[in-house]
Order: C-alpha cells, then structure tokens, then sequence
C-alpha cells in the first residue's frame, strides 16, 4: 500500500515540475525580459527576471553554492521520506511534496540555465518576482511549518 502512494507522490512531484516548466517556457517565449505585462491592473503583472540568486536575490552569483546547498536538501529530503504517508500524514506528505516540486522545479533552472525563470510581480505588495515553484516552496513550507506546530509530525518528532 505505501508503494501505491509513494508511486502518487512521485506523480504529483512530475506532474508540478512540467506545469512549473512549461509556465517557465512559455512566459519566456512570449514575453520580453524586463518588461511589464499588466494582467489585474493593482493585483499582480508578468516581469521576466533572470534570477541567478535564490529568495530575494540572496547569493546572487554564487550559482555552484546554490546547487551544492540544493544536492544536501535533496539529501535531507530522501531521509524524511520515510515518513510520507498520505493516510497517517496527510499534511506532512503534501508539504513533502509541494517542497520537492519547488525544490526540484528551480533546481532544473539553476543546472540547466545557470539561472532561475521568474515571471510573476505582485503590485500591492514589495515583493520579488516568482514562479510556480516558488508558490510550490511557499505553501510547502507554511503546510509543514503548521503540521510541525499543531499536527502529527510535530507529535513524532517532539
């Protein structure tokens, strides 16, 4: 029966990956770097930025750090798969694998092109451009960040 779901979450990880780079691939084959596409005027717009940092522009440059660092969170990752199970884990096993997606997502990025493809902007708020993979990353991190408080993997490894 685990076989099943970790055959689920390897399907959901490769299904999140294709959406986070054919959105990748078709902002940057459509639209021009740097420039503004308004789509909900004070919302959000598409600007195509080459990140060749991580969150916020951090490390910029430092490309070889950023994959080292990602190869050791993948590591880390493979030891917390022993704990995904959609049935006794549910929260914990989503967050696992929106992580993975966004993880895996820009990973590609950073080995393929040296950089990450980011295209969306909020307007009403300061905040840096981002991807699909980052919303993946993002809404992994508070899943797990909130089963780690209030849930079961919180109960396992407090």
């Amino acid at each position: 029966m685990k076989t099943k779901q970790i055959l689920i979450g390897i399907g959901l990880i490769i299904f999140g990956i294709i959406i986070d780079q054919i959105t990748k691939f078709l902002s940057f084959r459509n639209f021009e770097l740097n420039k503004n596409y308004k789509c909900i005027p004070g919302l959000f717009r598409f600007t195509l930025v080459k990140n060749d940092g991580s969150a916020w522009g951090m490390f910029s440059g430092k490309l070889w750090f950023l994959i080292t660092i990602t190869i050791f969170a993948l590591g880390f990752f493979a030891w917390l798969a022993k704990d995904f199970d959609f049935k006794e884990n549910p929260i914990f096993s989503a967050s696992f694998v929106l992580i993975l997606t966004g993880t895996l997502g820009n990973f590609i990025d950073r080995v393929v092109l040296g950089y990450v493809r980011d295209f969306i902007t909020f307007d009403f708020i300061s905040f840096p451009s981002f991807n699909f993979a980052d919303m993946c990353l993002t809404v992994g991190v508070i899943f797990l960040s909130f089963d780690i408080i209030f849930g079961e993997t919180g109960k396992r490894w407090g």
